[in-house]
């Protein structure tokens, strides 16, 4: 006597529900991935602007006010949106007569990593376009 009965067995069904669940897992994964990748980014993106910024200002100050030698701390200045603990500095070097070098750090904390960008600029006596 055979019988005709049309549907799955207990095992595809088993084999598709294990599959799909492979699925949605690898695309889960992927998702989270690319949204802490975008987050870092934009954390990074911050810190560099802010750095840009403080390099600009000092830029437009008089070539003077600019001692070789000296800190400026700009943690205050720092955007809100950039993580605690952060921290800002800007060191003042003199590489050679007429030039004063800036070097920039920002930091920040990422998760549960600390990071931190570094800008580094020169400014001549005559300003931007000797």
């Amino acid at each position: 006597m055979k019988t005709n009965e049309g549907g799955f067995t207990i095992v595809e069904l088993i084999v598709t529900t294990v599959v799909t669940g492979l699925i949605v897992v690898a695309v889960t994964t992927l998702f989270i991935t690319i949204e802490r990748t975008q987050h870092s980014t934009q954390l990074m993106e911050t810190a560099t602007r802010a750095g840009e910024q403080q390099i600009e200002s000092l830029r437009n100050n008089n070539y003077g006010s600019l001692t070789p030698g000296s800190t400026i701390t700009f943690t205050n200045n720092l955007p809100s949106n950039l993580p605690t603990p952060r921290s800002a500095t800007a060191t003042i070097s003199e590489p050679s007569t007429g030039i004063r070098r800036v070097d920039v750090t920002v930091k920040y904390r990422d998760g549960s990593k600390q990071k931190s960008v570094k800008l580094s600029s020169l400014i001549g006596q005559l300003g931007i376009g000797q």
